[in-house]
């Protein structure tokens, strides 16, 4: 074993201690403090490494990789979410959700991997090296979530190796892979999307616990094979002239795609897409179907199909009469499948707005899963 091997085992060794102190007795690294600590570890690493910088092959040509490939996930699971259902995400783009959410996570994560590819960079060849350097980010990841997991019944074991721990070695062993074969750059960018994009859009996909961490264990590892995949195929550096055309065609229609499905399902815009979840306007409106809804029509009229809210339920049917109270207008409506008349009278603020047009049985998937 080489002499500077010896060093950075140790140095890998007393950060784990450290990290072990923190996750089960002290959790003095959480917020800002884990970043703080990350600093002062490459300032110290520094002092006895000269960092290295070492030239990459085709490091734009794997940023393009990258969004190609972040766009293909979103649209995926966007289209899922039509089934799942889509959540409104809480706002964060606040003082406190910057500073005390979005800042830290960044922080960390820039400073996370150029610890990672510095020390990877030292490792070399070293397989034991690169375990270590595994094992130490996902303490890492894992440090203040350990801390707080309840481990003393079976199950509280089970979701925290499910939903916490194998996501993480996943992610870090794909990481460690990336770091050496493109550097930090490319990581810190991926990460930061997929870490911080359901803190910064408007809606997201809503599956369960579970699915999510199925997609967070997967979805490292396909990153990692594409780009496996890539230096497979450009071995010997010649990139064929209409690779860069085709990759900005890969990530035009993508990200098209993505802004029409946030566009017609947010209900931050015009145009609101609504799936049917009954029968009571057949035929129509047909169970299953998606209605657009025009939420800026202000003009209601009779035989005007409508969808407002009622309760908690967003319903869909037909205005069949209007009354004029002052200067305020109550709407009676019917299902057009119904025999009688909705037990209750519309007001104009619990309108969404008018139904514009519909798309047959595109919304069946969502209403057969909400029904289980």
């Amino acid at each position: 074993m080489k002499p500077g091997y010896k060093r950075l085992i140790i140095f890998i060794f007393c950060l784990l201690g450290i990290l072990i102190i923190n996750s089960f007795f002290f959790n003095f690294l959480s917020g800002y403090r884990i970043s703080i600590l990350i600093f002062a570890l490459l300032a110290f690493f520094h002092c006895y490494y000269v960092f290295e910088k070492k030239d990459f092959r085709h490091f734009y040509d794997i940023l393009f990789e990258i969004f190609v490939f972040v766009m293909s996930f979103f649209i995926i699971y966007y289209l899922f979410g039509i089934i799942v259902g889509l959540a409104k995400t809480v706002n964060y783009f606040t003082i406190r959700g910057i500073f005390i959410i979005i800042l830290p996570l960044v922080l960390y994560i820039i400073l996370r991997e150029i610890l990672r590819y510095n020390l990877l960079l030292k490792a070399d060849d070293s397989k034991i090296i690169s375990i270590l350097v595994v094992v130490l980010f996902v303490m890492f990841d894992l440090t203040n979530s350990i801390y707080y997991a309840n481990l003393n019944s079976e199950y509280a074991t089970f979701r925290f190796t499910a939903l916490s721990l194998l996501p993480v070695i996943s992610s870090n062993i794909a990481y460690s892979y990336i770091s050496k074969k493109t550097g930090y750059i490319p990581i810190v960018i991926f990460d930061l999307i997929m870490v911080l994009y359901p803190y910064l859009l408007p809606i997201i996909p809503n599956p369960s616990e579970y699915v999510v961490s199925v997609i967070t264990f997967i979805i490292p590892v396909l990153f990692a094979l594409r780009i496996r995949r890539f230096f497979n195929r450009y071995k010997d550096d010649f990139i064929p002239s209409n690779y860069r055309k085709k990759r900005y065609i890969g990530l035009f229609l993508p990200a098209i795609i993505i802004i029409v499905l946030v566009y017609l399902y947010s209900g931050y815009f015009r145009y609101y897409a609504i799936a049917i979840g009954s029968g009571s306007m057949e035929p129509k409106i047909k169970k299953g179907d998606v209605v657009i809804v025009n939420q800026k029509t202000s003009k209601f009229e009779v035989d005007d199909v409508i969808a407002f809210k009622e309760s908690e339920y967003i319903i869909v049917h037909r205005i069949v009469n209007i009354v004029k109270v002052g200067n305020e207008e109550y709407y009676y409506t019917k299902g057009d499948a119904n025999q009688n008349i909705d037990d209750f009278v519309v007001d104009k603020k619990s309108i969404i707005g008018k139904v514009y047009g519909k798309v047959a049985y595109v919304g069946y998937p969502t209403v057969w899963l909400g029904e289980k």
